[in-house]
């Protein structure tokens, strides 16, 4: 059997994390010495420095103690989630560093916009009459509806225009909310991991604002992914904001 000091520098942990996982139960002492002392097994190292690795990686203790408490199925699709999440923070800081180093003094027309954790849209179907921004009525209303129903929006007033018939839009109307909540009744879900988005706050008749959006991404080293959204923007009849996901090239 170990000490705690001969424990902490076998694995390279502090004894003050090793008390502290202790306290939070990810490592329990194998026993306890004569003089009533931690005593930890050698068998022990292997599992505190996998606990070092990931909090290393930046995982939540939360979140590592969910993982040690699955079967391999659901491990492996924890692990897959960090994947992912990791995945979107080199992103992230990819292109912040590249967006920083073309940075000058003025304002720059275009942004960054990071949803840093799993979330879902969810699109309800709409109809209006064309018009500047037709569905404003319809992002309302769904809107309303959805805090009434309890619902906690993170972001919404996403617009699809689908089809135009005799001066009528269809299209889908729609909001962000967290992973972990049901899809409201009559909605479409659509799961979106960690994703890092470019934007830019267009007028109504800014026809080329894609390209900008483009080329600005072009610059960076970066091109596009799938997902396109536009948002109305609150307190403005005539402006929307585009995003656009960034992947690697």
């Amino acid at each position: 059997m170990l000490s705690i000091s001969q424990f902490s520098e076998r694995c390279g942990i502090s004894a003050s994390a090793l008390r502290f996982y202790e306290r939070k139960g990810l490592l329990v002492p194998a026993g306890r010495q004569e003089n009533g002392y931690r005593a930890y097994s050698p068998k022990q190292v292997a599992e505190a420095r996998f606990l070092g690795s990931l909090r290393a990686a930046g995982i939540p203790l939360r979140a590592i103690r969910d993982f040690l408490r699955k079967d391999v199925r659901a491990r492996e699709a924890m692990l897959s989630s960090w994947r992912q999440e990791m995945a979107a923070r080199l992103l992230s800081l990819q292109v912040a560093n590249q967006y920083l180093r073309g940075l000058t003094p003025e304002r720059p027309p275009l942004h960054l916009e990071h949803w840093n954790e799993p979330s879902v849209l969810v699109w309800f179907p709409a109809s209006a009459d064309e018009a500047p921004l037709p569905f404003r009525a319809e992002v309302a209303s769904r809107k309303r509806a959805l805090q009434q129903r309890g619902v906690p929006v993170l972001t919404g007033g996403y617009v699809r225009t689908l089809d135009s018939q005799d001066g009528t839009l269809s299209g889908e109307v729609g909001f962000r909310i967290k992973a972990s909540r049901r899809t409201p009744a009559g909605a479409r879900r659509q799961e979106v991991p960690p994703t890092l988005f470019a934007t830019l706050e267009c007028g109504l008749r800014d026809d080329v604002a894609a390209h900008r959006v483009f080329r600005f991404l072009d610059e960076l080293g970066f091109r596009p992914g799938s997902l396109h959204l536009e948002r109305y923007l609150p307190g403005t009849p005539d402006r929307y904001l585009l995003m656009l996901a960034v992947q690697r090239r």
